[in-house]
């Protein structure tokens, strides 16, 4: 039983990670030398790493997004 709940922990684990990482190099906001440290201390600090690097995307969520330009669209179709 003991065994199960370990390996169970361990693939949640990694599967998290595999998702932080995967968000991370999807993220437009930092350079390529901050994905690469960010994906080393997530991976290597397993928890609290995930935890830090997490906590850094969701930054990316409130960011405001310029809105599209209908203006510009309708321009075009005349």
């Amino acid at each position: 039983m003991r065994s199960i709940l370990t390996w169970t922990t361990v693939a949640a684990a990694i599967l998290a990670q595999a998702f932080i990482t995967v968000r991370l190099w999807r993220s437009e906001l930092c350079s390529r030398h901050q994905k690469l440290l960010q994906s080393a201390l997530s991976w290597l600090l397993p928890v609290a790493g995930c935890f830090i690097v997490y906590s850094g995307l969701r930054q990316e969520d409130d960011v405001s997004r310029p809105t599209p330009n209908t203006e510009m669209e309708s321009d075009d179709e005349e």
